[in-house]
């Protein structure tokens, strides 16, 4: 044990933030289940499962008093080594569940019709909720007839309880979902609760017996010592957790009462769910303080007990203040941002604004229940807390019914006001038990917690001045919350820790600084973002390419979003429409200019900053383009995608390639392949995610094209996003490459032989599909002709790629250009004869061949010029592409229309134009040629 006072700060830190990150994921896969929900639901029948959790609050806090004898005494047996209490406390604990799991659920079955009548439940959906009901509570019963959870908490284990928690959490959300699809409804819901009980019981019980093996549960020979504190600690607590539930809940505990409207405890469970999320995620790191407050308590360390309170009251009124701060003033923007038009978004704004500001006072009482327990004294919570708020409440009800005022906005700002109110009263008093100035307490803790209102108030002020929130569609909504959320953090925290933190806090600010490689003083570990902390030392793992393939994926989205077709062309009304017309060339010439630098970043500090300055890059141009969208603004739309979009994009697709190049020497065309055909999926998954994206957030009708251009452009941001933080690179395989090195002639013509290649493509794409129309017998074919010649392009990034590692770079390209110009050779003889069949194949061979000629360049320039400059040689070429893509459509365009001026039919121009690809095809044959392998390198 000795061990364990020595490293009590430690397990302290190490619970509280492992709960706080368990708590935030947990809460993440929340978010997004209530409109999957109500897509399947009405939101009657969700009322149905929130009252369903509204009764198990107040079966949970019947069983409270247990659960706060296991973790509040395990903590005292710990701390002096008695194993032995602790397993004859526990035995006592499983009798008293199973008496009293027995005692509830039989007067549960009882007063079913009561619950029926107050929550005014229809009959057809009774039955329903009694089986709900019946489930839920249960499984709740059956995680505590085991308790190995709650007595992990109190030995200072919480963080595997968040590990398990976080496991089980996420399995339950994935059952939700999978039930929901299968026609389940609320019950299928229920059946995903009880499995999650079941495998967490599984989880916690083989993980407890790893950390104390040898461990008995005593259930026989118990004496008065093992029931006393579950009859005395435990009664008391009982009282005051069942009393605590109703308090917390009474709005929605009598909502349906005083409304006499069934919808009114969705409603409020809708409007309150993210303060309660804020507050539940950032009080989870309390669930360590029992236990350590009583660790201290029993060891006589009063001193460091006071500074622990102190410390945490704080912080805890920073994190909820800084949280709620901006959901307060911004409350109607974020539900319009979560569930659209779904819900009267004025009425829930409000609520969501009552239920933050009450909700963060009532949050600072954590520190002070947690003190009154682990002192042995929970009676007091129960004098100086609940008996107030309780008097607080009736006499608010009795006002309310006195004037007739049962709305309920009145009944959530009434109890607002109690909340507030009785949580003040009861911090006064800790303070005092505690000898803690009234002065110094609110000093310190008080204006850390107040600032973010009023940096949040502020920007509140500046954007409802300049927009009409009323007027925003949820993915508008979305992007005013991400704007003014980061801009509102910055200011808020560089305020805070500006004016209001103290100086051992900047230290431990600045020791975190530094441990993420921000260098005051002495050596540091490197930062995340070095070319050192990217760098694999040792073997190399091949699973670590997906991320670069994550990259690819995402960029493919985004560049999905410009070409002829895409959404963006329809954000602006028919007559500014042809403003947008160059934004693409725009976007794809920026793309290759910045793919340079991106690379050269990349090899001088690592893939990961020039990733992370494309996802803000391309960030930043979301926004603008949502923002041009919404202002009907050409301008703001070319600098969103066609600047801001097409930096990122440059950026993020040269940085990707080096990793790929050094993670498999001799598979390099197949790693190339790999992840330009992702990028090519990226393209070709637009079109079905546009078509998912409605039943996938919960929208039966079509989404704006607005909102499908930042849906989509965000699903593509978090692909990048994730490959940035994940990726690897191994250390460098080839020898330096000088600038007079690699910028020579072998470079230039590799250069012209990219973008002859991808001028042969572009060309033959914007050709072949016309020409096809055209011919008598091709009106079944022509319509998926363009996603055929798409996926033979995604085929030969994949088959060419990995042929180029068998026969070479140089075989490659002579049957990539040789075969291309064949082919374009023999296109318009198989048009002349009306041979369709023919003319399909032959144009999906040839894309086929222009795909693989683009995925074995990188390869081709590694095998010359080495990789550790890779990076910036492959963005240096693909400017050649940049070229290509930005000046062949309108040249085809102005070549087709010179040629019908001069006498050509439409369909002979085209050909005329084919066999000019091949003479293109041809020319670059030649420069493969003369191109030579550099003296040592190790071509495959």
């Amino acid at each position: 044990m000795a061990d364990d006072h020595r490293n009590a700060h430690t397990r302290l830190s190490r619970n509280a933030i492992a709960s706080v990150v368990g708590q935030m994921i947990y809460l993440v896969t929340r978010v997004g289940l209530p409109p999957f929900i109500l897509l399947h639901v009405s939101l009657q029948d969700y009322s149905i499962w929130a009252t369903c959790f509204l009764v198990l609050g107040y079966i949970g806090m019947s069983t409270f008093g247990i659960a706060g004898v296991y973790i509040r005494y395990s903590a005292e047996y710990y701390a002096h080594g008695r194993l032995d209490e602790i397993g004859r406390m526990m035995g006592a604990g499983i009798w008293l569940t199973l008496a009293l799991g027995s005692l509830i659920l039989g007067v549960l079955w009882v007063s079913m019709p009561w619950l029926y009548a107050w929550f005014h439940i229809e009959p057809g959906m009774q039955d329903t909720m009694r089986l709900l009901v019946l489930g839920v509570v249960g499984a709740m019963l059956l995680e505590l007839l085991i308790p190995y959870g709650y007595v992990m908490g109190g030995i200072h284990r919480n963080a595997e309880n968040a590990v398990i928690s976080l496991i089980c959490s996420t399995l339950e959300a994935v059952l939700i979902v999978v039930f929901l699809l299968q026609g389940w409804g609320l019950v299928g819901m229920m059946a995903a609760y009880v499995l999650r009980a079941v495998f967490a019981l599984t989880f916690t019980l083989t993980w407890f017996h790893r950390l104390l093996p040898g461990f008995r549960i005593h259930l026989w020979g118990l004496g008065k010592a093992q029931w006393r504190p579950f009859l005395e600690y435990g009664g008391i607590m009982q009282v005051n957790g069942l009393l605590s539930v109703f308090l917390n809940t009474s709005e929605r505990a009598l909502a349906g009462y005083v409304t006499h409207n069934p919808g009114a405890v969705g409603l409020l469970d809708i409007s309150q769910k993210f303060p309660m999320m804020a507050t539940q995620l950032f009080n989870s790191a309390t669930n360590s303080l029992l236990s350590a407050i009583t660790h201290l308590h029993a060891l006589g360390q009063e001193d460091e007990l006071v500074r622990l309170y102190l410390r945490s009251s704080r912080y805890l009124n920073a994190l909820n203040g800084l949280a709620l701060g901006f959901m307060a003033p911004f409350s109607a923007v974020l539900i319009t941002a979560w569930m659209g038009q779904s819900v009267p978004v004025a009425e829930a704004g409000t609520l969501l604004l009552y239920a933050a500001i009450g909700f963060h006072v009532h949050a600072l009482t954590a520190p002070v229940t947690s003190y009154f327990q682990a002192v042995n004294s929970p009676a007091r919570t129960f004098w100086a807390f609940i008996v107030p708020q309780i008097v607080l409440l009736a006499m608010g009800l009795a006002w309310m019914l006195w004037r007739g005022e049962t709305g309920l906005l009145s009944l959530a700002g009434m109890i607002m006001l109690t909340r507030i109110g009785a949580s003040l009263g009861v911090i006064v008093y800790a303070n005092a038990q505690l000898g803690i100035g009234q002065f110094r307490f609110f000093r310190e803790v008080a204006p850390i917690g107040a600032l973010p209102y009023l940096v949040g108030y502020v920007a509140y002020q500046a954007v409802s001045g300049w927009a009409g929130l009323a007027e925003l569609t949820r993915w508008e909504a979305l992007g005013v919350l991400a704007l003014f959320g980061v801009a509102y953090s910055a200011v808020t925290l560089g305020l805070v820790f500006a004016f209001l933190s103290q100086p051992d806090e900047r230290r431990m600010v600045f020791d975190a600084l530094a441990r993420l490689g921000w260098k005051r003083s002495g050596e540091c570990r490197p930062s995340f973002f070095s070319a050192q902390a990217a760098t694999s030392a040792g073997g190399f793992s091949r699973w670590l390419i997906p991320p670069a393939l994550c990259v690819y994926f995402g960029g493919g989205l985004i560049h999905a979003l410009g070409m002829a077709g895409g959404p963006l062309t329809g954000l602006l009304q028919a007559a500014d429409a042809p403003a947008l017309d160059g934004v693409f060339g725009i976007a794809v010439l920026l793309m290759g200019l910045s793919a340079g630098f991106g690379g050269c970043w990349a090899d001088r500090a690592g893939p990961r900053p020039p990733l992370l300055a494309a996802s803000l890059f391309i960030l930043a141009g979301l926004l603008s383009v949502l923002l041009g969208a919404h202002r009907q603004s050409a301008v703001l739309i070319l600098l969103g995608y066609g600047v801001a979009g097409g930096l990122g994009l440059g950026l993020g697709y040269s940085a990707a390639m080096p990793p790929l190049m050094r993670v498999l020497p001799a598979r390099r065309g197949l790693m190339a392949g790999l992840a330009l055909a992702g990028f090519g999926g990226g393209v070709l998954s637009t079109g079905p995610l546009m078509d998912a994206m409605p039943r996938v957030i919960g929208n039966p009708e079509p989404l704006g094209t607005a909102e499908t251009v930042f849906a989509l452009g965000l699903l593509g941001l978090a692909l990048l996003l994730a490959g940035c933080f994940a990726i690897r690179v191994p250390s460098s395989d080839g020898k330096p490459a000088t600038g007079r090195e690699w910028r020579s002639p072998r470079f230039y013509l590799l250069w012209l032989m990219l973008c002859l290649s991808a001028a042969a493509g572009i060309g033959l794409s914007s050709l072949a599909v016309p020409t096809l129309r055209g011919m008598p017998d091709a009106a079944g074919t022509a319509a998926a002709f363009a996603g055929l010649l798409a996926l033979a392009d995604l085929g030969g990034r994949l088959a060419w790629g990995w042929a180029a590692d068998h026969l070479g770079r140089k075989s490659a390209y002579v049957l990539v250009f040789l075969g291309g110009a064949a082919l374009c050779m023999a296109l318009p003889f198989a048009g002349l004869a009306g041979n369709v069949p023919v003319f399909v194949v032959c144009c999906a061979a040839a894309a086929s061949l222009f795909g693989g000629g683009l995925a074995a360049l990188p390869a081709y320039a590694a095998d010359l010029f080495g990789t550790r400059r890779i990076g910036q040689i492959y963005g240096s070429l693909l400017t050649a592409w940049a070229v290509a893509a930005a000046a062949i459509p309108p040249l085809v365009s102005r070549l087709e229309t010179w040629l019908t001026g001069i006498g050509l039919a439409e369909t002979h121009a085209r050909f005329a134009m084919l066999w000019m690809a091949s003479g293109l095809l041809l020319i670059g044959f030649l420069c493969n040629l003369l191109v030579s392998q550099a003296e040592g390198a190790d071509a495959s």
